[in-house]
C-alpha cells in the first residue's frame, strides 16, 4: 500500500512548493480583498485619520504583488525573503497584540486561526527542501530571523507607546 502523503524530500520539493504557493495565493487574495474593503471604507470616511495601521494595510497592496513577482523570477531568494519576512512579522504582531485583542472581548478562534495560519507558513518556508528550492540556505534564514524579529519588537513597542 502506497502512502497518500509523501514526506518532503529533496527529490520531490516541487509538489510541496506548488501546494504552498497555491495556499499563499489564496491567503493573500483574501488579504488583498479585505484590504481593498478597508481602502473603500477609508475613502468614504470624512473623519478618519491615516495611522500606522492604515499605512501598513495600504503598503500591503504594493508589497504582496512585488513578493510574488520576485518569486516568479529565476532567482527566487528575494521573493522568499519578502514572504517570509511578512509572515514572520505578522505572526509576531498577532502574538504581541493578544492582550489588546482579548480586552476587546475577542474570541479565541478569531485570534488563534490567523496565528496558526501564519505559523504554518513560517514553518513551511523554513523546511530545508522548500527553502533550498527558493535559494534560501541556512545563512539567509538566520539573517532573515535576525533582522525581522527586532523590527517586529520595535513595531510592537511603537504601537503600545504611541
Amino acid at each position: 500500500m502506497k502512502p497518500f502523503i509523501h514526506p518532503i524530500k529533496k527529490e520531490n520539493p516541487i509538489i510541496w512548493v506548488k501546494f504552498l504557493l497555491i495556499l499563499l495565493v489564496i491567503f493573500y487574495a483574501w488579504t488583498i480583498a479585505s484590504t481593498l474593503n478597508i481602502v473603500v471604507d477609508y475613502l468614504q470616511c470624512k473623519s478618519c485619520h491615516f495611522g500606522l495601521y492604515l499605512f501598513l494595510k495600504f503598503f500591503s497592496l504594493f508589497y504582496i504583488p512585488c513578493a510574488f513577482y520576485k518569486l516568479s523570477k529565476p532567482k527566487k531568494l528575494w521573493g522568499w525573503i519578502y514572504i517570509y519576512a511578512e509572515q514572520l512579522f505578522s505572526l509576531v504582531i498577532h502574538l504581541g497584540m493578544a492582550y489588546s485583542y482579548f480586552t476587546g472581548n475577542g474570541s479565541i478562534s478569531g485570534f488563534l486561526i490567523p496565528v496558526m495560519i501564519r505559523g504554518f507558513f513560517v514553518y513551511c518556508l523554513c523546511i530545508d527542501p522548500l527553502a533550498e528550492y527558493f535559494g534560501a540556505y541556512v545563512g539567509y534564514r538566520q539573517i532573515a530571523r535576525t533582522i525581522i524579529i527586532p523590527f517586529a519588537v520595535i513595531y510592537i513597542l511603537i504601537m503600545y507607546l504611541f
